[in-house]
């Protein structure tokens, strides 16, 4: 994996640095739309982002939870110190909620793999406010799972693991500004 600084990122607020890393899917990488315009809105909020792209040599092998969890430690350290600090992960790189969970980071969960036990584990027994994302019509969403009692799950009504409603851009670009309204309403509910 590389950790790179995004381009739009803020550095008019050296007094106070937040850190926020951005992670990719599997197949999903940063500059995918999703990801891409969050990306864009951490940086004119004032945050520095740190994101990650993965390399030709890259495999989780045996262990997808540690390797998702390696990257976002990796990018945390290749930024600056931070006072606060933000994940931001995409489908595959969900399974570094345990990591997160630990560390007492705050997250944006994109498209989060719900099916995991590790993953559905550490989200019932979770005391931080996350944001999980998914769509009505992502296998792996499993529901948005709205008894949790820990973060906020939102849904969107057709869409799929792209967070995309098929053959209807015009739906999906709805969606997905929805997606990005709700997106920073946490981030601004952070301080």
């Amino acid at each position: 994996m590389e950790s790179f600084t995004w381009a739009n990122t803020s550095t008019d607020h050296p007094e106070k640095t937040k850190v926020a890393v951005l992670l990719p899917g599997s197949g999903y990488p940063v500059e995918g739309p999703v990801l891409f315009w969050i990306g864009e809105m951490l940086g004119s909020l004032g945050w520095h982002v740190q994101a990650v792209r993965w390399t030709p040599d890259d495999s989780p092998g045996a262990a997808p939870h540690e390797f998702a969890a390696n990257a976002a430690e990796q990018a945390f350290a290749d930024a600056p110190d931070a006072d606060q600090r933000l994940i931001v992960a995409k489908s595959f790189s969900t399974l570094c909620i345990p990591w997160a969970e630990k560390a007492r980071i705050p997250g944006i969960w994109l498209t989060p793999l719900l099916t995991d036990g590790s993953v559905r584990i550490t989200i019932n027994a979770s005391s931080k406010d996350d944001l999980f994302i998914g769509g009505s019509s992502d296998g792996l969403w499993d529901g948005g799972r709205k008894t949790e009692s820990a973060g906020t799950f939102f849904e969107v009504p057709g869409a799929d693991h792209s967070l995309q409603i098929s053959n209807d851009w015009r739906a999906s670009q709805q969606a997905q500004a929805e997606v990005f309204a709700r997106v920073e309403e946490f981030i601004l509910g952070l301080g």
